[in-house]
Order: C-alpha cells, then structure tokens, then sequence
C-alpha cells in the first residue's frame, strides 16, 4: 500500500504527506486517460438487463445517446452492455448516487457508443462536480 501511495504522490494524483487528491489531475486522467487504458468498446448489439449507467445517470442536454447498462441480473434497467470500471463499481454505485453519477460520466467518457459531442459533455461535467468546492457543514 505505502508503494502505491507513493507511486500516486510521485504521478502528482495525491498531495504529499496526505491522502487528499489534486482534483485537477484526477480531472485530466478521468477524461483523458481512461479513454485509452481502460476503453468500452461494444458488447454487442442486443439489450441486456442491468445496472443503468451513462446518460441513463447523468442525462446531457440534447443527447439523444444509447442507453448504457453494466450487465447484472438484479438490474432494473434494459441497455447496450458496458463491462464497469471494476466490479465493485456496481455495488458501489448502488450504495452512493454521487459515485454512481460519477462513474456513468465515466462510462460515457471511455464508452465507444457515445459521440464525440456525449464525450465532452461528460468530460465537461466531470470536471464541474470534482472540481467545484466541496461544502461545508
């Protein structure tokens, strides 16, 4: 763990001395690495059951894009199979709406079913909610 702590300190994803993220570079790698070293691509072209991700999530305005689900037989949802993050990321997002807000923008991010115009609004919106300030109670 400490190796790998230090490897994300040394990566400037974390502050040093501390386990508080620099958002902005979380941003950059959400939206620009992903993308590329964890991709999407179609599961095929039949509608699977699942856990609804994607504009099913996080609607963009005028998006008209594919319905996204992460395949999973208790899901409610019905949509063109994405294979999550990881497979805790299902359990996760059902236990936190933020996170699953979160990683649908992702899914549509590293997802080859959406547009360029789909990948930049999430990106965009991506970058609003880890970015903006956190508030204070």
């Amino acid at each position: 763990m400490h190796q790998a702590h230090e490897r994300l300190v040394a990566s400037r994803l974390l502050r040093a001395g501390s386990s508080s993220p620099i958002r902005s570079s979380l941003v950059s790698v959400l939206t620009k690495g992903v993308p590329y070293f964890l991709p999407a691509p179609p599961q095929g072209d039949a509608l699977v059951r699942g856990v609804a991700t994607g504009c099913c999530v996080a609607p963009l305005p005028g998006s008209d894009a594919q319905r996204l689900v992460w395949p999973d037989e208790e899901g409610q949802a019905e949509g063109y199979a994405v294979q999550p993050l990881c497979t805790e990321a299902v359990q996760a997002a059902r236990l936190d709406p933020q996170l699953h807000q979160l990683l649908a923008l992702t899914d549509l991010v590293r997802s080859h079913r959406s547009s360029l115009r789909e990948r930049s609004l999430a990106a965009q919106r991506l970058e609003h909610l880890i970015l903006e300030p956190v508030a204070m109670y």
